[in-house]
């Protein structure tokens, strides 16, 4: 038995040690983003894109956000993937009393069948760029925008070595339900490791013409499933580096099942696996971690019923350990970002202490995730059906005008039996 677990107790020393580095990292990058009195001067024209399917429960506050940015020069392009989508007549009605100068709403005017519908949108806002704009960011529709952010989210890109910005996601959600406790932690987890192995989060993200008016940019996009995870390898390709901008840490407070937790994951792994270069890494570091950490529990259990007090006592003091520091770094980095969403002028209230229990079931999921990942080919994704058997072959298979009805719903999921 004791054969078993050194190997297994080298793991989880690795991986606490790890999260230990990283974790102390993500703290000196927000620490140091604190501490900067350099002024946000930085704003050349830009645009914004909005690209919408369906009616986000948030889509009201980021309206209210995207339309009131303290930022001399800037426009907006909302793209809604079809006509009959009821978000269209909302964003339409919405226009009606919140007028913007530089806010424009248009229908995905030519639908593809081998690329993700957010890309075909991306694509579309970029086809009719005037010269001047300097830089174009986007967002999605349950990310609520401070009166600063783009002006946070650009200044990276004065420097010209920078060709990408990347806002942070952190979840903060008023509830406590299981699936959403799994998916605060993973993700809190998940964002220390994005900023080590630099991955790029699509839910805020600039670019500069560098990266927007090659041509790279759209031949890729148009043949992938998801647009930010690759923005990491076209960027080197052409020379440019990946900023992350903790001004632009985004806070998202909605809760979740944990069924649905469960399918984020998978496709936030997907798109890791697809296109990011780093993803054995990744996927062997969460699979071995797992798999030691379960194997240790167990002999956890056999140790002590053997009365084998001082293996018992190794074992649990180093998935004390592990645990302990992904634990210490995600409590470490909730209160830097508290205290950055704080400025902004807004408070989160803190989860209740019971997360921590959380910790061992969040790896489960993850490990399951990270085993469907690895083997999935059909995505589901408000009522659109992907097969996606490789990372430049996609394909819709299903595809219908969104509609809030549970019939379609339940026909799409006995048509289209998919993981996610």
């Amino acid at each position: 038995m004791q054969f078993l677990a050194i190997p297994c107790l080298l793991i989880l020393v690795y991986f606490g040690m790890m999260y230990l580095y990283w974790g102390r990292s993500c703290l000196r990058f927000y620490e140091q983003n604190q501490a900067s009195t350099e002024a946000n001067s930085y704003q050349p024209p830009a645009v914004v894109l909005l690209p919408l399917r369906g009616n986000d429960p948030f889509l009201i506050n980021c309206l209210d956000g995207l339309l009131n940015q303290e930022y001399p020069a800037y426009s907006v392009k909302i793209i809604v993937d079809h006509a009959e989508d009821p978000v269209f007549e909302f964003v339409n009605q919405y226009l009606e009393t919140h007028s913007h100068p530089h806010c424009q709403v248009s229908v995905l005017n030519s639908r593809r069948e081998d690329c993700g519908l957010k890309n075909q949108s991306l694509l579309q806002g970029l086809s009719d760029l005037s010269d001047d704009i300097e830089v174009v960011a986007w967002l999605d529709a349950d990310v609520v925008p401070h009166r600063t952010w783009l002006r946070d989210l650009v200044q990276p890109l004065q420097d010209e070595q920078v060709g990408v910005a990347s806002g942070i996601r952190w979840y903060a959600p008023r509830e406590a339900n299981v699936g959403t406790l799994v998916r605060y932690i993973w993700n809190s987890a998940a964002v220390i490791q994005m900023l080590a192995v630099e991955i790029v989060w699509g839910g805020s993200v600039a670019i500069s013409g560098r990266i927007f008016r090659n041509p790279h940019l759209a031949e890729s996009w148009s043949k992938m499933m998801w647009e930010d995870t690759c923005l990491n390898s076209l960027a080197a390709r052409l020379d440019q580096k990946v900023m992350f901008v903790p001004a632009v840490t985004m806070v998202n407070e909605e809760s979740t099942s944990l069924k649905s937790c469960f399918q984020f994951i998978t496709r936030q792994l997907m798109n890791a696996r697809f296109y990011h270069s780093r993803w054995l890494f990744i996927s062997a570091l969460g699979l071995l971690s797992a798999v030691a950490e379960m194997i240790l529990i167990a002999q956890l259990v056999m140790f002590v019923y053997e009365g084998n007090l001082l293996w018992a006592g190794i074992i649990l003091g180093v998935v004390a350990f592990a645990s302990g520091s992904v634990g210490y770094a995600v409590f470490r980095l909730d209160l830097q970002i508290r205290q950055l969403i704080a400025q902004r002028g807004t408070k989160v209230d803190r989860l209740p202490i019971v997360a921590v229990f959380f910790l061992i079931p969040t790896l489960l999921v993850y490990c399951a995730a990270l085993l469907a990942a690895r083997r999935t080919e059909r995505i589901r994704w408000r009522g659109v059906v992907y097969n996606a058997t490789a990372p430049f072959q996609i394909q819709i298979v299903h595809y219908e005008p969104y509609q809030v009805t549970v019939h379609n719903e339940k026909q799409i999921r006995q048509q289209n039996s998919s993981i996610v």
